[in-house]
């Protein structure tokens, strides 16, 4: 009984030496996953590409890099995007200035930090809550109807350079009647298929 124990000992004290040896040499086992590295995140005083596609983090400080100029106009956004960088994830904003009561704002935000699947099942009990594809991605929206009247139109998107994006389209005003969801969906697809 004795010398079973002993050989164990040996048997498990060489298993731990192999792969303390492995550990050391940096060698991997073939056919084990490794994690690919997450783009660098890129300074702000270092623009993204000047085409797409784009990784989210070659976008969290520069989030209005995603619309251009013909963007804007094919949407009826008006005035440039304004991003603010000052706490994540950043985001930029597109529409008339904040004193405004009317007009057509959008948003969107490259969120590298939260998982898709958390934020999916947090936000899932919330009414107007529904999943969707947007270019071949896992999406889900809320549909945010207001007392008074006001809506808006909330989508998040998993990206598969990591994390992923959110957008918000926000018209004002809005009748009853309008469907502001679809054009969210437009605007969010020519934004998913610039993104990596």
């Amino acid at each position: 009984m004795q010398k079973k124990a002993g050989s164990r000992v040996r048997r498990i004290g060489a298993v731990l030496m192999g792969s303390a040896l492995v550990a050391a040499a940096g060698c991997q086992v073939p056919g084990t996953a490794t994690t690919a590295p997450s783009p660098p995140v890129l300074d702000p005083d270092t623009p993204p590409s000047a085409t797409p596609p784009w990784s989210l983090s070659e976008l969290y400080n520069h989030p209005c890099t995603v619309l251009g100029p013909e963007d804007l106009t094919r949407f009826g956004i008006t005035g440039p995007g304004g991003p603010n960088l000052d706490f994540g994830p950043s985001y930029c904003r597109w529409g008339p200035p904040h004193t405004a009561v009317d007009g057509l704002r959008m948003y969107f935000a490259a969120n590298i930090f939260d998982r898709f699947s958390y934020l999916e099942e947090v936000k899932r009990d919330e009414e107007g809550f529904r999943t969707l594809d947007i270019a071949g991605r896992p999406t889900f929206l809320i549909d945010d109807r207001h007392a008074t009247g006001h809506r808006n139109c909330m989508i998040w998107v998993q990206a598969a350079s990591g994390g992923l994006f959110q957008t918000e389209y926000v018209p004002r005003p809005t009748a009853p009647g309008d469907d502001v969801c679809d054009p969210a969906i437009e605007i969010t697809t020519v934004i998913a298929e610039r993104i990596r």
